[in-house]
């Protein structure tokens, strides 16, 4: 768990002076070696948490951008080292971004409380019939996969299969969508919001 520290006041200061703005200061924690130079027209709400804005972003091949957030509206958002956010319409809402990510000319990047990221979706597998038999969760192997393929048919162990893997979702449910290191996000409006 990485540590980080508040701002101080002449990093405030020049954040203010970009037309940078925060709901609370005190909640906005930053790396040690964190700079506010690349942040203009930034909004804050919620817990945030800002790396280190040190590189050059490529943007295209030949181009490239310094590291930095502008034009945004973040909430409940963590950001790691040297991602360059531009261009944000709406927000970025209840969000863990990795290292060296460019999010660019989105509308609203959101994650809502019931987002299932996809688990616990119903597939057909080897099924001409269309009829779903594999359940889609973190943990699912080959082994499972063609157990539950093998047993289909079976209501009382299918209904108690969905039944162990639902509870194991329901347990493990992040609270925050993530995005790895090394991405690129653009122009298109991308939401997590109740069932996928």
């Amino acid at each position: 768990m990485r540590d980080y520290r508040q701002l101080t006041q002449e990093e405030i200061e020049v954040l203010e002076r970009n037309s940078c703005w925060a709901e609370n200061w005190d909640q906005v924690k930053v790396a040690d070696t964190f700079k506010p130079y690349g942040f203009h027209r930034v909004v804050f709400y919620g817990d945030i948490r800002l790396g280190s804005f040190d590189k050059q972003v490529e943007v295209t091949k030949g181009f490239t951008k310094h590291a930095g957030i502008n034009d945004a509206t973040l909430r409940n958002v963590t950001v790691g080292d040297n991602c360059l956010i531009e261009k944000i319409g709406n927000f970025i809402n209840n969000y863990t971004i990795g290292d060296d990510c460019y999010i660019s000319n989105i509308s609203t990047m959101e994650t809502t409380e019931g987002a299932t990221f996809g688990e616990g979706h119903l597939v057909s597998v080897l099924n001409e019939m269309g009829d779903g038999n594999v359940i889609l969760f973190h943990d699912l192997n080959s082994q499972l996969a063609a157990f539950m393929v093998k047993h289909f048919r079976d209501k009382v162990l299918k209904d108690n299969i969905t039944r162990l893997i639902n509870e194991e979702i329901r347990f493990t449910l992040p609270e925050r969508g993530t995005i790895g290191n090394d991405q690129y996000e653009g122009d298109y409006q991308y939401r997590h919001q109740g069932r996928l």
